[in-house]
C-alpha cells in the first residue's frame, strides 16, 4: 500500500467530516441509523445529511448535494438504492473525498448479471482513487477517529490495539459489544462486506503498519488472492498476532457466503493448515475469537505453565485434561511448595500439587490471600488461573448465613476483598493471573448475582486481570495467545 493510498484511509478513520446519503429522515432507513448512531456515539466533526429531503434533521441542514457543502468531506457514508450509488461515488471523487463506505445492498452478492455489473462499475470507479469499504458492509468503527459502524451508537469510545476486519456486519458488531464487555480497547473495526476495493488483503496490509493496531482479528468468508494473503499473514505474524475465524468451510456454509457477501469459501483442512502453517491463529466463533484477544491483550507473558486454583476436584481433571490436550502445562509443585499449602488444609480431601482444589468454594480470605501468594511467590509458573463459583459465593453461602440468623456481606464483598489480594500480587511478582468467574446460579430471584459478576468483571478487568466464564474457555483463550506469541517469536507449531 503506497503513502497516497495509506493518507486516504488515514482520512477515512479520522474524517474532518462525514456525508451521509440516503432517506436520512425515514427513520427504519440506514442512513437514519447511522446518523444517529454518531450522534448518539459523539462524533466531533461534522456532519452532513444528503438527500433529496427538504428541511433539517436532528438540527442537521440537508444537503443536495455535496457541491452545497461548505466543509472538508474525508468520508462519505452511502445507502441509496443499488443502481443509483454509481453516481453518488462519482460525486464523492469529483469532489475530492477520500473514501466511502458503501451499506447498500444488491451487488455481486445476489449472483445476478446486473448486481454483478453494478459491483464491477463501483470497483472501476475505486481504481480512480475512491478508496471504498463494501459494498454490503456496516463501515467503520475508530474510537480516535471517533466514527462508529452501524448500529455501533453504544460502543465504547476506548481506544486500544486490538483490530478487526469482517466482512459480515454482525460479526464486527458483536467484536464491538464483545470487546467493551472485555474492556478491550479498539484501534479499528472494519466491516467490509463485499470486498469490491479495501478487501481482505488490502485491509490487513494497512493494519500491519498502522501504529495504533497491535493485534488483529480477522472474520473472513472468501479472500481474493489466497497465495498473496497467505503471505501477506506470514509476513504480519513477524509482529502482530494474527486471529483468524474462516467461514464457508463447509457444504453448506460455503452456499450461504455466496448469498451473504458473493464468496467463495473453501476446504476446511486446506484453509485452516495454509493459516496456520502461514503464523494464523484459526478459531471457530466469536466466543473463541474473543477468548483469544483477551489473552493477547492482558497477559503479558510467552509462556504455558499454569497453576490452577479451585473448588471442586472434577475441575482440576477437566483442565489438567484440556491443558495436556492443548499444549499447556501444569507443573507439579515442589514438596516445600506444597508442605506450606497442606497449612491451609487441615482436614483430608484437598490437593496442593497443582491444580489446587480448595475443598470448599469459599475459603477465608486469609486463606486464599496466604495461598496465592506462596504460589505465586514459590512456583516458577507464568499464569495463575483462579477458579471461583459464583453461586456458592453469593447465593448458598448467604443463604446459609440467614439461615443461621446471621447477616450476610453485601454483593460482592467477598471478590472485592479478593481483587484486593489479588490485584497488589500480581503488580508485586510480575507473573500474569486470570479470574474464572462461574456463575451457575439461574433462578428469578437470584438474578442481580448476574448484576454482581458484571460489577466485578468490570473491575478485575480495570486491574489487569482478565475474567473468563468457564475453565475452558480460560485455558483455551492462554492457549491460543501462547501459539500466536510463539510463532511471532519466529518458531511455527
Amino acid at each position: 500500500m503506497n503513502s497516497e493510498e495509506r493518507e486516504q484511509l488515514e482520512r477515512m478513520f479520522h474524517p474532518r467530516g462525514l456525508a451521509i446519503f440516503g432517506a436520512v429522515k425515514r427513520m427504519d432507513s440506514f442512513a437514519h441509523m447511522i446518523l444517529l448512531s454518531h450522534l448518539a456515539y459523539g462524533y466531533q466533526g461534522r456532519i452532513y445529511p444528503v438527500s433529496s429531503q427538504d428541511g433539517e434533521v436532528h438540527g442537521l441542514k440537508i444537503y443536495r448535494n455535496l457541491n452545497e457543502i461548505d466543509g472538508p468531506v474525508d468520508l462519505a457514508s452511502i445507502s441509496v438504492p443499488a443502481e443509483n450509488v454509481p453516481e453518488v461515488l462519482r460525486e464523492c471523487l469529483a469532489a475530492g473525498v477520500a473514501g466511502a463506505e458503501i451499506h447498500s445492498s444488491g451487488f455481486a452478492e445476489t449472483g445476478e448479471t446486473q448486481g454483478l455489473a453494478l459491483q464491477e462499475e463501483i470497483a472501476e470507479i475505486a481504481r480512480q482513487g475512491l478508496r471504498i469499504v463494501g459494498p454490503n458492509c456496516f463501515g467503520l468503527y475508530c474510537p480516535q477517529g471517533g466514527i462508529t459502524l452501524l448500529p455501533g451508537l453504544d460502543f465504547s469510545p476506548k481506544s486500544g490495539l486490538a483490530a478487526m476486519i469482517s466482512q459480515s456486519g454482525g460479526v464486527a458488531t458483536d467484536f464491538g459489544h464483545e470487546a467493551q464487555r472485555a474492556g478491550i480497547g479498539v484501534s479499528k473495526v472494519i466491516s467490509f462486506g463485499n470486498g469490491c476495493d479495501l478487501d481482505a488483503v488490502r485491509l490487513l496490509e494497512y493494519l500491519a503498519e498502522d501504529p495504533e493496531t497491535g493485534l488483529i482479528a480477522a472474520y473472513l468468508e472468501g479472500i481474493n488472492d489466497g497465495p498473496e494473503f497467505l503471505q501477506l499473514v506470514r509476513a504480519v505474524t513477524a509482529e502482530k498476532p494474527v486471529v483468524v475465524w474462516k467461514g464457508g468451510l463447509t457444504g453448506l456454509g460455503a452456499r450461504m457466503a455466496r448469498s451473504h457477501t458473493g464468496s467463495m469459501g473453501g476446504q476446511a483442512a486446506v484453509w485452516r493448515g495454509a493459516l496456520q502453517q502461514a503464523g494464523a491463529v484459526t478459531v471457530e466463533g466469536v466466543d473463541e475469537m474473543m477468548d483469544t484477544v483477551m489473552a493477547l491483550s492482558y497477559l503479558k507473558t510467552r509462556g504455558r505453565r499454569i497453576a490452577l486454583v479451585g473448588g471442586g476436584g472434577a475441575i482440576g481433571v477437566f483442565s489438567s485434561d484440556l491443558a495436556d490436550r492443548w499444549g499447556l502445562e501444569i507443573p507439579t509443585f515442589s514438596p516445600a511448595t506444597q508442605e506450606r499449602l497442606r497449612r491451609y488444609f487441615p482436614t483430608p480431601g484437598n490437593s496442593v500439587a497443582n491444580p489446587v482444589d480448595t475443598g470448599t468454594p469459599v475459603l477465608p480470605l486469609e486463606t486464599v490471600q496466604g495461598l496465592l501468594l506462596d504460589v505465586l511467590t514459590s512456583e516458577p509458573v507464568d499464569i495463575l488461573v483462579l477458579i471461583l463459583l459464583l453461586h456458592p459465593l453469593e447465593v448458598i453461602f448467604n443463604t446459609f448465613m440467614k439461615m443461621d440468623g446471621l447477616t450476610p456481606p453485601p454483593r460482592g464483598a467477598y471478590l472485592q476483598a479478593v481483587l484486593k489480594t489479588l490485584a497488589p500480587l500480581k503488580e508485586k511478582t510480575g507473573r500474569d493471573v486470570v479470574l474464572v468467574l462461574d456463575n451457575r446460579a439461574h433462578l428469578s430471584e437470584n438474578l442481580e448475582v448476574e448484576g454482581v459478576a458484571r460489577e466485578m468483571r468490570q473491575r478485575f478487568q480495570a486491574e489487569g486481570i482478565p475474567v473468563y466464564p468457564s475453565a475452558e474457555r480460560a485455558l483455551r483463550g492462554i492457549r491460543n495467545a501462547w501459539r500466536a506469541r510463539t510463532r511471532s517469536d519466529g518458531t511455527r507449531n
